[in-house]
């Protein structure tokens, strides 16, 4: 018997506000969100798959606009055309109880939708009729959903591949943490005998969650902020009672987020040097040359005679603008991050000064537990760190420096 296709996609949220950003930016994200999808679609096709997988958040309930509703609406009925079924579970943010959008669609009949909280088994079947697959899946029916979802599957049916598909939090997969603790599960819970694949949705990061479980996060199709790095798409999965195919990534994400950690150039002196450089050394960090565009945040460290100029927000717009017009990037955004002037610290260590001082209550606080702890701000957040010395150490690094470029007069320097 031929293997189980799947296209399994997660996390759309068509129509995001992306609020903070200009009108502009929005305007592409929005549409980024939309052509990612298409070429989900697309692919879909192209690949002739047996089931399209939606692991919900397709859309933002509330912000879903006419003209977002009759895009999705469209691409279904291309699947539709292509006989392609549609298995779409619901998230927190596009929730299926009755008076919320995803139910109040008028769906092609090529769209099972999985709105209800206790899961639901359905056959796959060929364009000939054959059943070929079975799949198990949850819908979240409120935007707050807190229950384990996932402790509510049964044990798989072992006569055909039998796929998985929910919107969960698997508490131990990396970036959870960046995502509210929605139908939570763990581990054990996805151990359940008999299925091949579990399609999950909710956690943006593309993962295998589990190295011996065949557990994905497919990640969502476009990033959405400078959080959500590189590129992002759909997995293409094949499975069979043989085994699991490893799924292969298609890239969708029209517009990449890049983050980029640069130390300022030492050597540049004047506005056009420094230009120069950074645009130099962007070119080497990303392909801009990919077809795709960029949208790239730049950590700028160290130390640089520039320090007082970048560090000034008009100073730093200006650059912005004339690095992103000399790289074509599309969004651009510098953030100094302990960026000072040049010192001779070492010069200070000892010295009847108000930074030989401070140096020498610097080096106490690297071994003398006591003291951080009698300096440290009372209200400073850290009772959840396990080691709060090592945690404040850690804030610290790099202060040195940067008490020198403050208590040290620039004759000096």
């Amino acid at each position: 018997m031929e293997a189980l296709r799947l296209l399994h996609t997660a996390d759309v949220h068509l129509d995001t506000p992306f609020y903070g950003r200009d009108e502009s930016l929005r305007r592409k994200l929005r549409n980024a969100c939309r052509e990612a999808f298409k070429g989900a679609v697309d692919a879909a096709i192209e690949r002739d798959v047996h089931a399209f997988l939606i692991a919900g958040d397709l859309f933002d309930n509330e912000l879903l606009s006419f003209t977002t509703e009759r895009f999705l609406l469209a691409e279904m009925c291309k699947l539709q055309n292509a006989q392609i079924p549609v298995f779409y579970a619901t998230g927190n943010h596009d929730p299926g109880r009755a008076n919320y959008r995803a139910q109040k669609l008028e769906w092609p009949n090529n769209v099972h939708l999985f709105t209800s909280t206790t899961p639901e088994t359905v056959p796959i079947v060929d364009r000939k009729g054959q059943q070929i697959g079975w799949l198990t899946a949850a819908g979240h029916s409120s935007t707050r959903e807190g229950d384990n979802l996932a402790a509510r599957y049964k044990k798989a049916k072992d006569d055909l591949p039998h796929v998985a598909m929910l919107h969960t939090q698997v508490v131990n997969a990396r970036g959870a943490d960046q995502h509210e603790r929605y139908a939570p599960c763990t581990e054990g819970d996805l151990e359940l005998p008999g299925y091949d694949y579990w399609a999950l949705g909710h956690v943006h990061l593309r993962q295998r969650v589990f190295e011996d479980l065949p557990a994905w996060y497919a990640g969502n199709l476009q990033g959405r902020n400078p959080k959500e790095t590189g590129l992002k798409g759909a997995l293409y999965v094949e499975v069979s009672k043989r085994g699991l195919i490893e799924p292969e990534f298609i890239p969708l994400s029209p517009l990449v987020w890049d983050h980029v950690e640069l130390a300022c150039p030492e050597n540049a002196c004047t506005d056009a040097e420094l230009t120069s450089e950074l645009a130099a050394r962007l070119r080497q960090e990303i392909d801009l040359d990919d077809d795709r565009e960029h949208l790239v945040r730049v950590t700028l460290t160290g130390e640089s005679s520039l320090a007082d100029e970048i560090n000034k927000p008009e100073s730093l717009q200006d650059l912005e603008e004339t690095v992103q017009n000399e790289t074509d990037i599309t969004w651009l955004e510098i953030r100094p991050c302990s960026l000072v002037r040049p010192v001779d610290v070492e010069s200070y260590v000892g010295s009847p000064t108000v930074l030989g001082k401070a140096l020498e209550l610097l080096e106490r606080c690297s071994t003398d537990d006591e003291l951080l702890e009698r300096i440290r701000p009372k209200d400073l957040a850290c009772t959840h760190i396990n080691d709060i010395g090592k945690y404040l150490r850690g804030l610290m690094n790099g202060i040195d420096r940067k008490a020198a470029s403050l208590l040290v007069p620039e004759r000096e320097r």
